[in-house]
């Protein structure tokens, strides 16, 4: 290729150049602008060498799209509904009876590059694939299927493994025990860790399940309806047999409570009477010791007075006595004859002669004393 210009001419090669805007234009065109959302995880595959990179991070970025391809695959919390006449578990329970449950489970991908790179991505690969299902019945009664684009681990692994889990786990229930919620809830626990067990090598947690609605065949189900409500009847007598005794033990218990307090009542009445008996009795010996006292008291006064009167009697007597000696030796002597004399005189003189004339002749006769010696002192004539 030749180019004219002032001063002479210049030769360019015509092919290099060709090439190398195709490269650069090739290069521009094959630059793709990719985005991971926060609810997926981008999966790049290398046509060429067969790679696998994996992005959980959310994000944009730049990548050759000739070469690799994008995918991304829905981490986000999904819930399989097994329900209705065509989904819901059909289980065989121990007793032999046919049961018919509703189930959900919630899961989500297991966040781990080497379990998606190595099981998600080699096992169920990254296309999004259709979960045929039968919708509602049409006009004429018939059902059609349907079903919506999801990615290919959700058909390959946990619709399977879910259904298969829940039959024989709930099919260790017997007939009565689908009407118990505690060991409905039970049973899902355990089909929790069997299927986390079973799924999480293949990318797929589990995080709940859900037993749901259930039904008996029309005839088994009116005959445990009827077991039910004889039971439901014995409890009942039960909680109403508990119920009087609790009453009757309430009873007791406040009978008890009365009875003790009618004892410690009476303890009291009993410890004020001894009290006041004690107190009384006290002040009665008390009273007694006084009165013994004083009687002591007056008793050893009386005697000290008795004992000195006698005392006296007796100096009295001895004085008496001593006097009667004396007078008895005075008495003895000449002035005995004299005292006693004196005595009769003075004896006399308290004498008191009083006398009534008399005659026994008729004739009247006078009589006449004279020269006759004077009167005794104190005599009377």
């Amino acid at each position: 290729m030749r180019i004219d210009f002032k001063g002479g001419t210049m030769r360019l090669p015509l092919l290099p150049i060709m090439a190398a805007v195709v490269v650069v234009v090739g290069l521009v065109t094959s630059v793709r602008l990719g985005r991971v959302d926060a609810s997926d995880v981008g999966i790049l595959i290398n046509n060429l060498t067969g790679n696998v990179a994996v992005r959980t991070q959310p994000g944009s970025f730049f990548y050759n799209g000739w070469m690799t391809d994008l995918h991304t695959i829905d981490k986000t919390i999904h819930t399989l509904g097994m329900r209705g006449k065509e989904g819901e578990v059909k289980i065989k329970t121990s007793e032999g009876a046919d049961v018919s449950l509703d189930v959900e489970v919630n899961y989500r991908l297991l966040l781990d590059e080497k379990t998606i790179l190595n099981k998600l991505v080699g096992e169920s690969g990254v296309d999004r694939v259709r979960i045929l299902e039968y919708g509602p019945r049409g006009r004429r009664g018939r059902r059609r299927l349907r079903g919506e684009p999801v990615d290919a681990y959700r058909q390959k692994w946990i619709r399977d493994y879910s259904r298969a889990v829940a039959r024989y786990v709930f099919g260790e229930l017997e007939a009565e025990g689908f009407y118990d919620a505690t060991a409905r809830d039970e049973k899902a626990r355990v089909c929790e860790k069997e299927l986390n067990a079973l799924l999480n090598v293949h990318g797929i947690e589990v995080l709940k399940v859900v037993p749901d609605e259930f039904r008996f065949y029309k005839e088994y189900e009116d005959k445990i309806d009827e077991k039910n409500q004889a039971k439901q009847e014995v409890e009942r007598q039960k909680v109403a047999a508990e119920t009087a005794r609790a009453f009757q033990e309430r009873q007791i218990v406040q009978a008890d409570k009365d009875a003790e307090v009618e004892i410690e009542k009476i303890k009291g009445t009993l410890q004020k009477e001894q009290i006041e008996a004690t107190a009384v009795a006290v002040k009665d010996s008390k009273g007694a010791e006084a009165y013994a006292y004083t009687t002591k008291v007056e008793a050893e006064a009386i005697f000290y007075q008795a004992e000195r009167d006698a005392k006296g009697v007796l100096a009295a007597a001895k004085a008496e006595a001593e006097s009667l000696k004396n007078l008895v030796a005075a008495l003895a002597g000449e002035g005995g004859h004299n005292l006693v004399m004196r005595a009769v005189a003075e004896a006399l003189g308290r004498a008191e002669i009083e006398g009534l004339p008399y005659a026994t002749s008729p004739v009247v006769q006078r009589l006449s004393v004279e020269g006759a010696p004077a009167a005794v002192k104190g005599g009377k004539r």
